[in-house]
């Protein structure tokens, strides 16, 4: 089995319990009836067979003497070696990791920034394309100058496009759109989606709920005087679309996505482990993926990002000696919470500033609107990136006909949602396991916290986007440092 030697020339082993029923595998006996050796399983996570390749699981009924084979090597590569096996019972939470991702539903004039005139017209260009292509394939260019350049106006006409702008800027955007010419997209696809959406809620004042945009309304707050200095905006969503999809799955551990900066301060994106794909067809071959949509309700709050930085200037002596051990860290790729230590350390103080004030309010909207934390989520828009620089996040609730009740967006009324933060700054001053939480020097998986305990900071772990992770309440209320220091009475 797993090519280690048989106990005999001819092993019948039998499974067999001790009487005193331990728990763990220490009770738990393999015997040969044939050479009679005998040894209980104490240990077997130990092994590290190399995987044979087999994948019963995919076994054709019509032919099961056929058992599906793949050759199983570490990364892919032959050179590399076999992969090694990790034993485990069947119900252990590490047989099986689901890799997904969600998205916000935005419209695409918005989530592009581009007129919902100049959308529609690559739509019809691009449909007119393809068509053109089914039987004598050319390219984008050559049909853009013998269909669509010599009588810009025609085209425009046939089609019924209305210009309000420019035409002539039109036909620019229009022919960069078609030839995919516009390189001003992250390196990083999930920040690029992330943008959109941060885009989308920074850009605009309010957005009704009518046909085009179905599945988005939101429109902002008049911020009371007390929260201009911190916030920019925010924002009460009264629907919002999630669509969430399965890419594929890991054993073992979890997937770890690591994106790093170069020395232009570009994001360079990392897989530290290749994920099992759900499907048995190649991933080239694949065309869907399991998906599902579910609506709701949020809050969005967008900080203000000349505060924040004028905040780290002035407090820079004190940020820097609580923060350098996460900063300033050289990160293992190969070490288990690379993917979040990297993100920590490309964030910043941001990161523990913004998602301390995440976890303050779904603790407090806990109070205030009763919605327990386990149907809350949260959103984070946090990212250094020239141009796409973010400073947000949106809690949000989107489980099924609960989560558009309006009772989240009731909360962001503005005498509501200045009391609502008050309050939660004054919670998070206290803590019951103070004074060893407020001096703690790293808590949680990884010390990856600070100030930061079940009893005071901590939600449910399918609320928040980092596991718990990357939290510190001093950050956001000490008396020295505090970026809300001024609320608090």
């Amino acid at each position: 089995l797993f090519e280690i030697d048989n106990c005999c020339s001819n092993p019948n082993l039998i499974w067999t319990e001790s009487k005193t029923k331990s728990e763990g595998y220490g009770s738990i006996y393999i015997e040969c009836k044939s050479c009679a050796k005998k040894g209980n399983l104490e240990g077997i996570n130990n092994l590290k067979p190399n995987c044979n390749g087999h994948k019963p699981w995919e076994l054709d009924l019509a032919n099961p003497e056929s058992i599906p084979y793949e050759k199983c090597y570490i990364s892919g590569e032959q050179q590399n070696g076999r992969e090694t096996m990790q034993v485990s019972l069947v119900t252990a939470n590490n047989v099986y990791y689901a890799n997904g991702f969600s998205s916000l539903f935005i419209p695409m004039h918005l989530a592009e920034d581009i007129s919902k005139e100049l959308l529609d017209a690559l739509e019809i260009l691009e449909e007119r394309y393809h068509k053109r292509n089914s039987n004598n394939p050319i390219s984008k260019e050559e049909y853009w100058t013998n269909k669509v350049a010599d009588d810009f106006d025609e085209f425009l006409d046939d089609n019924a496009i209305l210009v309000n702008s420019d035409k002539q800027q039109f036909e620019n955007s229009l022919k960069v759109l078609f030839f995919n010419i516009d390189n001003d997209h992250s390196n990083d696809p999930y920040e690029e989606y992330r943008w959109q959406e941060y885009r989308c809620f920074s850009n605009n004042s309010s957005i009704p709920n009518i046909e085009d945009n179905k599945g988005l309304a939101f429109q902002d707050i008049e911020l009371p005087v007390e929260l201009k200095p911190f916030f920019n905006k925010i924002q009460q969503i009264e629907e919002l679309k999630v669509t969430n999809i399965q890419f594929d799955f890991t054993r073992d551990k979890p997937k770890e996505r690591i994106v790093r900066l170069n020395e232009q301060g570009e994001k360079v994106v990392e897989e530290a482990s290749t994920g099992q794909n759900i499907f048995s067809n190649k991933k080239d071959e694949l065309f869907v993926l399991p998906a599902n949509e579910t609506f709701g309700e949020g809050l969005f709050f967008q900080f203000h990002d000349e505060t924040i930085d004028k905040w780290i200037d002035n407090n820079s002596e004190q940020l820097e000696d609580r923060f350098s051990r996460f900063l300033n860290r050289e990160i293992d790729t190969k070490e288990q919470g690379s993917g979040l230590k990297q993100k920590i350390k490309n964030n910043g103080v941001k990161h523990f500033l913004i998602h301390s004030f995440s976890h303050l309010m779904m603790r407090e909207l806990e109070f205030s609107c009763g919605y327990p934390t386990a149907s809350l989520k949260e959103r984070l828009f946090i990212s250094n990136t020239p141009e796409k620089a973010m400073s947000g996040v949106l809690i949000y609730t989107a489980e099924g006909s609960e989560g558009s009740m309006g009772g989240l967006v009731s909360q962001g009324e503005p005498e509501k949602i200045l009391e609502i933060i008050k309050k939660g700054l004054e919670r998070s001053v206290n803590c019951s396991s103070d004074p060893l939480c407020w001096e703690s020097d790293g808590q949680g998986i990884f010390d990856l916290n600070l100030s930061a305990c079940f009893s005071c900071s901590l939600v449910a772990e399918t609320a928040c986007e980092e596991i718990n992770l990357g939290l510190d309440r001093r950050v956001l209320v000490d008396e020295r440092f505090g970026y809300f220091s001024a609320l608090i009475d």
